[in-house]
């Protein structure tokens, strides 16, 4: 029996096409028929399949039966042929209204999901058992059968709609095929199976759907059926609008200088589109076949780490950005946070170094991992770690500035896509240069040594310092992350002096300089200088470049002067924090104090140390006496009392004090304390000088010719220099730094009476040493009674 329901949704509907009269008497015709012949006819097994597959019904398989209109089981339609029952007209004969309206999927076909056309080679179709899931016609073309059928999900369950050939939870249906969307940001695509903590509601009401816990999925941006945009989108992306609805913080591009559909509008991206068609977002991002990963829409710049690449992408010299690179010397990026002693935790940031307000958390800022994507874990920096190429300015306030014509607005510090301001203190820079954030306590800062008096630098002349140089905050006065002028991103004109450091400090520390008043003389400790065998400090060496290098660097003016921090011992010591404030072996910008015990000294004279405690300790034994800056032992340190870093008296051993009369360079020295009137007077020799006119070999001349050479015993030249032949003076007995040679320690801390074991000698026995040469079996009580008279009265021949 041919049922009205095959009537109506089947082949007959071609009628449609004859003149009505025909049409009706045509349908008369067959009505009697079929009620003349209903009694000697079987109903069909199929009826309700026949709802569809119309040709299932028996009747249509009778010989004696010539339907009245021509019946195709694989017509030819718009999509390619294909069985009649997957047409989009047998599709519509109930979703016309009938059972459910869905005529906006055909009035909106053209946003829909494409059929008629044969898949990419992207498209993967899965199988199982050997035969396609998701089917094509007969022309290798999808078409609606290709996702939808009548048998494929139990109509039982409520999680997927049920007229598809698969469930559809989490966009599964869309991923069996393009399974390349679901690769993530490192294949160039969206990120999807992703919980976002607020669903937007705006998103939702324009049809896009979330998965399972808030997930982004292919249905939250796309809609299969009568989307009401092109590329099936949930809603109007011309402006980023839908980008926008997720990525809410990224929509202060707008109006700013990094909105290209201002500043570039012909630019396009790899997929040929300008900023008008791809809208603001889509010049540097693509949902889609992007360029690797954060979804890149442009050709990245080669050769360098993942994360600038994509930034030097406009900002190199042929780029959409020219009048914006970084230059030769720029902030160092792809480099590990930990480095600079940032540890980064669940908790937040956190720094190996005491933090100058410790009530106030550092801000965690974006790190990347060896892609360039950003990491939650502790990763390295790159250019999104201090600027945040959405946002214009770190304030609301300076954001609304840009809103203006982002064409007539030059940068600063307060904005530039920085993510924290680069204010008075440097925020930016002291959130993770934590070692660095004391500078603002100091007289380096110079806000406060050299004040800002209406675009001049009070009493100062223009071209020794102008305003910027405390206008550009607290770092910038003598740093620039972007085209600084050389190593170390120096902000100024270098100064003389060799080596990779001296010239940066003399560019203030010179005649005419901001810190002319605070030289280091003409004798002051050697710079550029190597480090003599066993010297091991714990101190900053320096490479020809400028580069930390412990085993082959050399000692600089950074070596010992730490010229962020005023104290070595106080971050938060405020001591400094003035233009007038006076410096001293405790502070003075040392990286170890050098007053007391002289510590920041014998990190690399550790032989010295033993002076601490003995006689030559002034603290021991002359604590009121000063040296030549008029300092007390007590603001010089044990060392400073006879030796000068900076505005020594003269270069030899850097001395501290008023050389005496002598005939020898380095008795000179001794003779500053042992005289009359002389901090030492009561320790003044009877005899002290060997014959002048006796040319002694060192010890290093005579060591090839004796077995035992002894004691090493230097010998001096005139200057008081050591020298291969020379005379015997007092440095060649005396060690002045250590009061007994037997023992490596330092002394009792009290004035103590020497003896011939004692009294800083260099050899607690004469035997080998260069006396004997001479002396003979003499030596040793020439060398233990030297100063006394009878060790010289038998010997006129001498005198």
């Amino acid at each position: 029996m041919i049922t009205m329901a095959a009537w109506s949704r089947g082949p007959w509907l071609e009628m449609a096409s004859l003149p009505v009269a025909a049409t009706l008497i045509l349908a008369m015709v067959a009505l009697l028929a079929v009620a003349d012949a209903r009694a000697a006819q079987d109903v069909a097994a199929n009826r309700e399949c026949a709802t569809c597959h119309i040709m299932w019904l028996t009747d249509f398989k009778r010989p004696d039966v010539t339907p009245l209109v021509a019946y195709e089981p694989k017509p030819l339609v718009a999509t390619g042929r294909q069985d009649v029952a997957s047409t989009e007209r047998m599709c519509f004969s109930c979703h016309d209204g009938f059972v459910l309206d869905s005529r906006p999927v055909w009035r909106s076909a053209r946003h829909g999901h494409p059929v008629g056309v044969k898949p990419t080679a992207k498209v993967k179709i899965p199988t199982s058992g050997g035969k396609v899931i998701f089917p094509l016609n007969d022309d290798g073309k999808v078409y609606c059968g290709t996702c939808h059928t009548a048998h494929g999900v139990d109509w039982a369950q409520s999680e997927s709609p049920v007229f598809l050939r698969v469930k559809n939870v989490d966009s599964s249906l869309c991923l069996a095929c393009h399974l390349e969307k679901s690769a993530g940001p490192e294949e160039g695509s969206h990120p999807v199976f992703r919980p976002i903590d607020k669903p937007p509601v705006s998103l939702a009401s324009a049809g896009g759907k979330f998965g399972s816990g808030g997930s982004v999925i292919c249905q939250s941006c796309h809609r299969v059926h009568a989307a009401p945009e092109e590329k099936m989108l949930v809603m109007d992306n011309s402006r980023s609008a839908l980008c926008g609805t997720c990525h809410t913080g990224k929509q202060d591009i707008l109006q700013t200088k990094h909105d290209l559909s201002i500043m570039a509008p012909e630019a396009v991206n790899i997929h040929n589109q300008t900023a008008t068609q791809s809208g603001p977002c889509g010049v540097c991002h693509l949902p889609h076949n992007a360029n690797g990963p954060a979804l890149w829409a442009r050709d990245v710049f080669p050769g360098v780490d993942p994360m600038s690449a994509r930034c030097l992408t406009c900002h190199n010299p042929e780029g959409l950005a020219k009048k914006k690179t970084i230059g030769e010397h720029s902030h160092p990026v792809n480099v590990a946070i930990a480095d600079i002693g940032i540890r980064v935790s669940s908790q937040g940031w956190n720094s190996r170094f005491p933090l100058l307000n410790p009530n106030k958390p550092l801000t965690p800022l974006p790190l990347y991992d060896n892609r360039g994507l950003r990491t939650r874990d502790a990763g390295k920096v790159g250019c999104a770690s201090c600027h945040d190429p959405h946002t214009w300015s770190p304030t609301p306030a300076g954001q609304a500035t840009a809103k203006t014509d982002p064409r007539k607005i030059e940068g600063s510090g307060a904005n530039s896509f920085l993510r924290l301001p680069l204010d008075a203190n440097s925020t930016l820079c002291t959130n993770c240069h934590t070692d660095k954030a004391a500078l603002a306590l100091s007289k380096h800062n110079l806000a406060i040594t050299t004040p800002v008096t209406k675009g001049k630098v009070k009493g100062k002349k223009p071209a020794r310092a102008t305003a910027a140089d405390s206008e550009l905050g607290l770092c910038s006065t003598c740093h620039q992350p972007h085209n600084a002028k050389g190593r170390f991103l120096w902000a100024r004109d270098t100064g003389p002096g060799k080596g990779s450091t001296v010239g940066l400090c003399t560019s203030c520390h010179r005649d005419g300089g901001l810190a002319e008043k605070k030289l280091v003389g003409t004798h002051s400790h050697p710079v550029g200088m190597k480090l003599l065998d066993g010297m091991k400090p714990n101190l900053p060496l320096f490479s020809a470049t400028g580069g930390g290098d412990a085993a082959r660097g050399v000692v600089e003016c950074a070596s010992c002067h730490d010229p962020h921090q005023w104290d070595p011992t106080n971050i938060a010591s405020r001591a400094g924090a003035d233009a007038g404030a006076e410096g001293d072996a405790a502070t003075s910008f040392l990286r170890v104090s050098a007053a007391g015990p002289s510590d920041l000294c014998v990190e690399c004279h550790r032989e010295q140390k033993f002076v601490r405690r003995t006689d030559h300790d002034l603290a021991v034994t002359a604590a009121k006496a000063v040296n030549a800056m008029g300092e007390t032992v007590a603001e010089s340190g044990v060392c400073g009392q006879c030796h000068l870093v900076h505005n020594a008296v003269q270069d030899q051993h850097l001395w501290a004090r008023k050389p005496g009369a002598a005939p020898s360079g380095s008795e000179q020295l001794c003779r500053s304390c042992h005289v009359q009137d002389g901090i030492a007077q009561a320790k003044i020799p009877l005899e002290s000088q060997h014959p002048a006119k006796v040319q002694v070999w060192s010890h290093a001349l005579r060591a090839p010719f004796r077995q035992n050479a002894g004691a090493d015993i230097p010998v001096y030249g005139a200057d008081g220099k050591q020298v291969s032949v020379g005379v015997i003076t007092c440095a060649s007995c005396h060690n002045p730094h250590r009061w007994r040679p037997d023992k490596a320690e330092e002394g009792p801390g009290k004035n103590t009476e020497g003896d011939v074991l004692s009294s800083f000698l260099r050899a607690a026995s004469s035997e080998y040493i260069v006396c004997s040469d001479c002396h003979g079996e003499d030596a040793l009580y020439r060398y233990k009674y030297f100063h006394g008279r009878s060790s010289h009265r038998d010997y006129p021949l001498y005198r």
